[in-house]
C-alpha cells in the first residue's frame, strides 16, 4: 500500500478484520490527501458482460423483465408498477434481441428464457393504441418453443408502414406477456403481464420512453396513436440508460422501487431476491407486502437493539423519510408466547375479520409475531394456540386499545406496544480534541428498540422545534424550523440525527471515478475565488484497510454501496456481516460477533439498491421550468450540485459503466454554515460539513414519501425552505434566492420539481 505514504496517521485505528473490533473505531477529524485514495475500480477489475453486442452481422441487446398485473398505459387500472406476491419466485425472464437490420438485415429475432415453463407467451409489438389506456398491438405472436424455457418470435416488417420491411430508426415498442403452464405452474398466479419497452431500430440498446399522440392518414381518415412510444429528449435521461420511462399507469409512490431500464438478464433474480431482503422484517421474517411467505430463513437475525425492523422501515418506497411527530397515528404491537416449541396468534382490529400466523420460534423456545400499522386507540382483540406438551392450548380472547408503551398478559404470553419506529438514525460519539469514538454505552448509533429479553438503550424524539422567521426582499415572510430532541436514557453529549435518503442512483454514484470527484475540488478556494471549496472526503475501507474516496451517507462515510448497506444493516437493525461482524452498542455486554447475512445475500441487496431505475426529468417543455433551469445556473446553485457526470468504464456492472448521468452532486464536502452544523464530526468531515446531496427525483418527494421533507434531518418542509437554510460556502446562492423576485422563485422551484 505504497501510495499511503502521503495519508496522514489514524485516518482510522483498524484495518483488515477490524469488524471483530469496530466498536472501538477511531475516526481522525484531520483530513487525508485526496491523491491517496485507492479507486474502487481500476482497468483491471473483471466486467461483467455488456448489454449491447455488435457482431459482424447484428446487433445484439440484451436485457431483463418481471411480471406486471396490468398494461403500462391502463391509469384506471393503477397496476403496473406495483409488484405483485412472490414476484421472487420464477417470475423473471431475460431477453435477446438480435437486430439484424443493423447490419443490413431484414430482420429482428427476439428470444427470451423463462425460469419455469410457460404455455402461452404473447409477444406484443408496434403500439397502436387509440385511445388513453389501450393495450393494442399491430404484432401479436405466441412466441416459438425451441428448448426447455427458451422461447422465440421473428419479426420482418413494419405493420405501421404499410407493411414494409423493416428500417433503422422505426420505433419498435414490445411488451412480452407470460403465462405458466396449468398443470407445473408454481404457486401463485399463472398469467402475467410484461414491462414495455422501446426499441429504436438499427441503434442497439433500449431507451426510455415518453407518450404522445401520433397522428397519421389511414385508409378511411385521420387516426391518431394516444400516448404513442417516442424516445425520451438526453436532458430527460437523468440516470443515463438506466433512466425509467414515464408513468402512465397513475403510480407515482412506486418510482423509486423499479429495475433499471438496462437491467442485464444476469441481474434480473439478483434484484428481485435482494428486494425480498429489502422488505423482510429480520424478527418474525414476514414481508411487507401481502400474499410473500415468511422468509424463516432470515427469522430471528434482528438486534438484540435496532432501530428498525427492516430496510424499508426507513427507506419508506426508496425515497426520503419524513421526521416523524411527537406521536405517532400508527403503532407496532410484538405478541409473544415463551416457553413453547411453537404458537400461533389470532387477533382482529376493530371488529375486522380475525388474522392468524405462526409465530416466529427462536432458539429460547420463544415466539414471537409483530403486528404492523395498528391505528392508534384501535380495539385489538386476540388468544393463541399454543403447542403444550403432546397437546394444545387455546387461550382466552384478551382485548386491548393500541396506545403508546402499552403491555398485557398473563405473563407467559401477552403483547406489547413498541415505541414508534424511527425513520432516522441518530448517530452517536464521544469527542475528545481531534477525535471521535465510540460512545460508551451507545457505540455509534442509538438503538431505541430490543428484541425479548433485551432493553433498548434509549429513546430520541423531536419535543419542539424552534422556529425564526424572515424575508424576501419583495416582502414575503418565511419561516424556517429547527428540531429539539428530547431523550431518554443515556443522553450524548455529540450527536447527528439523520433522515434516510432515497435510494435510486446509488450503483451510478459509485460508478464515478474518483478522478473526476478530484477535478472538482478547490479545497483551497484557489481555482475560482467564489467561495465555494468543495473537498473530496477520505475514509478507511471496512474490508481492506486502504483509502477511499467517501461517497454516501450525508457525511460521504462510507466508500461503497456494499459498505453503506452493511453499515446501515449493522446500525439500523443489527443484522452481523463479513463486512461489519460485531454489534453496535457500548463496551459493556456487547453481543459476540458473528455472521447473519452471508455475502451472497448481502450482494443481492447490493445489487437490488445499485440497480433501481432513476425517473426521468419531467416537464421538458415547461417555460417556467425551463427559466429556472437557467437561474440554477446563475444563481450558483450548478457549482456543487454539478449537473452531468459520466461514470467510469470500469464498474463491473453493465448497467452503471460509461454512462452519461445528471444526478446534480459533485460528491464534495462543503462548508454549510453553523445554520446547519451539529456537533459530531465524521470522517474527514467537520460538524458544519455536509456531501452535496443528489437531486435526482427530488421532484417526486411528495407522492413517494408521503410529504417533504428535506436536509440531513428533515427540518425543511419545502424546497424553498431547504434553499434557505443554506449558509457557509452556499450563503451567496442562497442570497440570489432570497433576493430574487417571486416569479424567479417559483421557476427555481419549478425547475426542481422537474428533476
Amino acid at each position: 500500500m505504497g501510495i499511503v505514504g502521503g495519508v496522514l496517521s489514524a485516518l482510522l485505528a483498524c484495518g483488515p478484520g477490524m469488524d471483530e473490533g469496530r466498536e472501538t473505531r477511531v475516526e481522525s477529524l484531520a483530513q487525508p490527501v485526496t491523491s491517496a485514495v485507492v479507486p474502487l475500480f481500476e482497468a483491471t477489475t473483471p466486467l461483467e458482460p455488456a448489454m449491447v453486442e455488435e457482431r459482424a452481422d447484428a446487433i445484439v441487446t440484451r436485457f431483463a423483465d418481471r411480471v406486471r398485473d396490468r398494461h403500462a398505459r391502463e391509469g384506471g387500472f393503477q397496476s403496473y408498477e406495483h409488484y405483485l406476491p412472490l414476484y421472487f419466485a420464477y417470475r423473471t425472464i431475460s431477453v435477446e434481441l438480435i437486430d439484424y437490420v443493423a447490419r443490413g438485415g431484414n430482420k429482428i429475432t427476439v428470444n427470451i428464457t423463462s425460469l419455469w415453463k410457460l404455455d402461452k407467451r404473447d409477444f406484443r409489438a408496434f403500439y397502436r393504441g387509440e385511445h388513453a389506456e389501450s393495450a393494442e398491438y399491430a404484432i401479436n405472436i405466441n412466441m416459438e418453443e425451441v428448448g426447455p424455457n427458451k422461447y422465440t418470435a421473428t419479426v420482418d416488417y413494419n405493420p405501421r408502414k404499410a407493411d414494409r420491411k423493416l428500417e433503422k430508426g422505426d420505433r419498435m415498442e414490445i411488451e412480452i406477456s407470460r403465462f405458466f403452464d396449468p398443470i407445473s405452474k408454481p404457486d401463485g398466479r399463472a398469467n402475467y403481464y410484461g414491462t414495455v419497452f422501446l426499441y429504436i431500430v438499427g441503434e442497439g440498446g433500449l431507451v426510455p420512453w415518453e407518450g404522445k399522440n401520433f397522428e397519421f392518414q389511414g385508409p378511411a381518415g385521420k387516426i391518431t396513436y394516444v400516448r404513442d412510444s417516442f424516445r425520451l429528449p438526453d436532458e430527460a435521461w437523468l440516470g443515463g440508460r438506466t433512466t425509467l420511462s414515464y408513468n402512465y399507469s397513475n403510480e407515482p409512490v412506486h418510482q423509486f422501487k423499479q429495475m433499471s431500464t438496462n437491467l442485464a438478464p444476469m441481474n434480473a433474480q439478483p434484484f428481485v431476491e435482494g428486494r425480498r431482503l429489502h422488505h423482510t422484517d429480520f424478527g418474525d421474517g414476514t414481508h411487507s407486502e401481502p400474499g410473500n411467505p415468511v422468509f424463516t430463513q432470515h427469522q430471528n437475525q434482528l438486534g438484540p437493539r435496532f432501530v428498525a425492523r427492516s430496510c424499508v422501515g426507513c427507506h419508506i418506497n426508496n425515497g426520503r423519510a419524513l421526521p416523524p411527530g411527537e406521536s405517532a397515528s400508527k403503532l407496532n404491537v410484538r405478541f409473544f408466547v415463551n416457553n413453547a416449541a411453537w404458537a400461533d396468534l389470532h387477533y382482529s382490529i376493530n371488529g375486522g375479520g380475525q388474522q392468524s400466523f405462526r409465530m416466529a420460534h427462536d432458539s429460547a423456545n420463544n415466539n414471537s409475531h409483530v403486528v404492523k400499522d395498528i391505528p392508534g386507540g384501535a380495539i385489538v382483540k386476540y388468544h393463541f394456540t399454543i403447542a403444550e406438551g403432546t397437546g394444545l392450548k387455546v387461550t382466552p380472547e384478551e382485548q386491548f386499545i393500541a396506545g403508546g408503551g402499552g403491555t398485557g398478559g398473563p405473563g407467559g404470553y401477552g403483547y406489547s406496544v413498541l415505541a414508534p419506529p424511527l425513520s432516522y438514525t441518530l448517530k452517536v460519539g464521544q469527542v475528545n480534541g481531534t477525535t471521535v469514538s465510540p460512545h460508551p454505552q451507545l457505540g455509534h448509533a442509538l438503538q431505541s428498540q430490543s428484541i425479548s429479553g433485551d432493553s433498548p438503550e434509549g429513546t430520541v424524539r423531536i419535543s419542539s422545534w424552534t422556529t425564526t422567521g424572515g424575508t424576501f426582499s419583495d416582502g414575503t415572510a418565511y419561516q424556517l424550523r429547527r428540531p429539539n430532541y428530547a431523550f431518554s436514557g443515556p443522553v450524548p453529549t455529540n450527536y447527528s440525527a439523520r433522515i434516510a435518503p432515497p435510494l435510486v442512483g446509488m450503483g451510478l454514484l459509485e460508478a464515478i471515478a474518483e478522478s473526476t470527484i478530484a477535478g472538482m475540488e478547490d479545497p483551497n478556494d484557489i481555482h475560482s475565488g467564489d467561495g465555494i471549496t468543495g473537498r473530496m472526503q477520505v475514509v478507511t475501507d471496512a474490508q481492506t484497510g486502504q483509502p477511499r474516496m467517501g461517497r454516501f451517507g450525508w457525511k460521504a462515510g462510507q466508500a461503497s454501496v456494499s459498505q453503506q448497506v452493511a453499515n446501515a444493516l449493522n446500525l439500523d437493525m443489527g443484522v452481523l456481516t463479513t463486512i461489519y461482524r460485531a454489534p453496535d452498542c457500548g463496551g459493556a455486554g456487547c453481543p459476540s460477533a458473528g455472521i447473519e447475512l452471508t455475502d451472497g445475500e448481502l450482494d443481492k441487496l447490493v445489487r437490488y439498491v445499485s440497480l433501481l431505475g432513476v425517473p426521468a426529468r419531467r416537464n421538458l417543455d415547461d417555460a417556467q421550468a425551463k427559466q429556472g433551469e437557467g437561474l440554477f445556473t446563475s444563481m450558483g446553485c450548478s457549482k456543487c450540485h454539478v449537473p452531468t457526470l459520466t461514470t467510469s468504464p470500469h464498474h463491473p456492472k453493465a448497467e452503471l459503466r460509461g454512462q452519461t448521468i445528471r444526478p446534480y452532486t459533485d460528491l464534495l464536502l462543503h462548508d454549510m454554515g453553523e445554520g446547519l452544523a451539529d456537533n459530531l464530526p465524521e470522517a474527514g468531515a467537520s460538524g458544519a460539513e455536509w456531501r452535496t446531496p443528489p437531486l435526482w427525483g427530488i421532484g417526486l418527494t411528495a407522492s413517494v414519501s408521503g410529504g417533504e421533507a428535506y436536509l440531513h434531518d428533515g427540518r425543511a418542509r419545502s424546497l424553498s425552505e431547504a434553499i434557505l437554510w443554506h449558509g457557509g460556502e452556499a450563503n451567496t446562492a442562497k442570497e440570489k434566492f432570497r433576493t430574487a423576485t417571486s416569479a424567479e422563485r417559483n421557476a427555481l422551484i419549478a425547475f426542481l420539481r422537474s428533476l
